[in-house]
């Protein structure tokens, strides 16, 4: 199966999240909490040049007689797992816009095991203009990933379950779990941040003020800080956020060439 004819199979339109629970959901969360979720979506969607080419073919010349040329293109398919502890609506959208940056057009988010998917999850979902949002159960979700890893086409999991478990290994299918984010730490002056926003945005998370002193001693993976403190937060954190950015998020390991497939090519000149 080539990446132009790769679609998902029929039976996943059985499991589809019915169009009116996205529109209760999109009604339950208050417009300021859905606007910085549509902030997040636009500064990932900027930061990963979604106006550069999808496809590219690149010729260099080298000295020494011989030359490469590298294609690179968009990947078949993104399969983005969560579950009911995947209630952080703002990181999920942050893994989610670079496949969306990047072009990949056959792009699935399943749902698995117990409980719901959170209101401000799917809203996310709608916000991003990603409404294929799939309930599996772990057999069907079995043989989704068989089936992909059948077609043979380059794709990618993106896994963002509270409770991962092992995805059998599949040359054709990159694979990246998300970081456990299970504190983040707030610098507070009289200008902010919004504590209430934060609380939002990481409704699984321990929330937790830090003094500038102890900055360095604070263990944990992202931080709140006011603005002329992040270039000295930059030395000890993986993400570091100004007030006035606290109800966003970005993943600094994810951007869209995850979702790019490169091929290489040596010749003589």
């Amino acid at each position: 199966m080539t990446l132009d004819s790769f679609t998902f199979p029929d039976w996943i339109e059985e499991f589809q999240v019915d169009d009116n629970i996205f529109g209760a959901a999109y009604e339950a969360t208050l417009p300021p909490n859905r606007a910085w979720m549509k902030k997040t979506i636009a500064q990932v969607y900027a930061v990963n040049s979604p106006d550069s080419p999808q496809k590219t073919w690149v010729v260099n010349t080298w000295k020494g007689g011989f030359e490469t040329e590298v294609s690179t293109a968009q990947l078949g398919c993104v399969v983005m797992l969560i579950d009911q502890g995947a209630t952080s609506a703002v990181r999920i959208l942050a893994a989610l816009t670079p496949a969306l940056a990047a072009g990949v057009k056959n792009l699935l988010v399943v749902f698995t095991g117990e409980g719901e998917l959170s209101e401000s999850v799917l809203t996310g979902f709608e916000l991003a203009g990603q409404e294929v949002v799939v309930c599996l159960e772990n057999e069907k979700l079995e043989e989704l990933l068989s089936y992909i890893k059948d077609s043979k086409v380059d794709s990618a999991i993106l896994d963002l379950r509270s409770n991962p478990n092992d995805i059998p290994y599949a040359q054709n299918v990159k694979y990246w779990r998300a970081p456990v984010v299970s504190n983040i730490g707030v610098c507070l002056d009289e200008d902010g941040p919004d504590m209430d926003i934060l609380k939002f945005a990481h409704p699984d998370a321990i929330i937790e003020e830090v003094s500038i002193e102890d900055l360095g001693e604070f263990s944990g993976h992202a931080v709140v800080v006011p603005a002329e403190l992040v270039g000295e937060a930059l030395v000890y954190f993986k993400l570091v956020l100004s007030h006035g950015q606290e109800g966003c998020w970005v993943w600094s390991d994810l951007t869209d060439l995850f979702f790019k497939k490169d091929s290489v090519a040596l010749a003589v000149c």
